[in-house]
């Protein structure tokens, strides 16, 4: 055994097997034996182990602790608890000191729950689904599409192409398309529906507009008046007509010579036989 006191006041000690020890002047300390392994303390209170195949463990002075092997597996605790561990192909988990919790994959896949019960996982195609703690839900889709149902259970989907529907909870529904068209059903059973160069189609609500726009008076009370309406129009209309037809010379008319033309057709006129003197 050969003890070493060093210039600033550590020592080491070494043994004829290998194994050994440190003090340092700062009050850590370690040890070693002959198969690799062994043990450290640090000034602030660390500690830690290792063994002669690469695990080890540690304590440190702020309270986190954890361990890890030759493997690449490992644990981790930080100082507010909070937690985690990996083994050796790269896939692990974690707890949070809030409640929340999750996992994770070497393929990229992962679940998550947080401290309110909101939960949600992906795998690794990128494809995903979610619960809300108020009781929403939903899913989606790497190409694009999704699907949604709200707290109070209004829903929704989504597909990849940009076209969707939807359904409310107080019965009213809904679709929609990627160029621009789409129809709506209130919960009246009032529907509407829309072309995609934004004109609105049949339906009840289609009839109701115009309806609004012209009057619905069922009794027949106001149709009257707007026949008299059009009525009065139509004879201004006319009397307009009229003297824009009128002939410009205190109303002598020009004459007709197509009407001239029509009667003399060239021929002489025969004369008229003298019966008076025929015998």
């Amino acid at each position: 055994m050969i003890t070493t006191t060093h210039d600033d006041g550590s020592t080491s000690q070494h043994n004829d097997d290998g194994s050994g020890s440190f003090t340092g002047a700062d009050g850590s300390s370690a040890t070693y034996d002959a198969d690799g392994g062994g043990s450290y303390t640090g000034a602030d209170g660390s500690t830690g182990t290792y063994d002669a195949d690469g695990g080890g463990s540690y304590t440190n002075a702020d309270g986190s602790s954890g361990s890890y092997s030759a493997d690449g597996s490992s644990t981790h605790t930080d100082a507010d608890g909070n937690s985690h561990s990996m083994d050796a192909e790269g896939n692990g988990s974690y707890e949070g000191a809030d409640g929340s919790s999750g996992t994770m994959s070497a393929d990229g896949s992962y679940s998550h729950t947080d401290a309110d019960g909101n939960s949600s996982s992906m795998d690794s195609e990128g494809n995903g689904s979610y619960t809300g703690a108020d009781g929403s839900s939903g899913s989606y889709s790497a190409d694009g599409s999704s699907s949604h149902t709200d707290a109070d259970g209004n829903s929704q989907t989504m597909e990849a192409d940009g076209s969707g529907s939807y359904t409310g909870a107080d019965g009213s529904s809904g679709s929609y398309s990627a160029d621009g068209s789409s129809s709506h059903t209130d919960a009246d059973g009032n529907t509407t529906a829309y072309e995609a160069e934004g004109n609105m189609g049949e339906g009840d609500q289609g009839m109701g507009a115009m309806d609004q726009a012209f009057g619905d008076d069922t009794a027949g009370g106001d149709m009257a008046s707007q026949g008299d309406a059009a009525g009065d129009a139509m004879d201004e209309y006319t009397a307009e007509k009229d003297a824009k037809e009128m002939p410009a010379e205190g109303g002598k008319e020009a004459p007709d010579t197509f009407g001239e033309v029509a009667q003399d057709d060239g021929k002489p006129e025969p004369e008229e036989e003298d019966q008076s003197g025929a015998i």
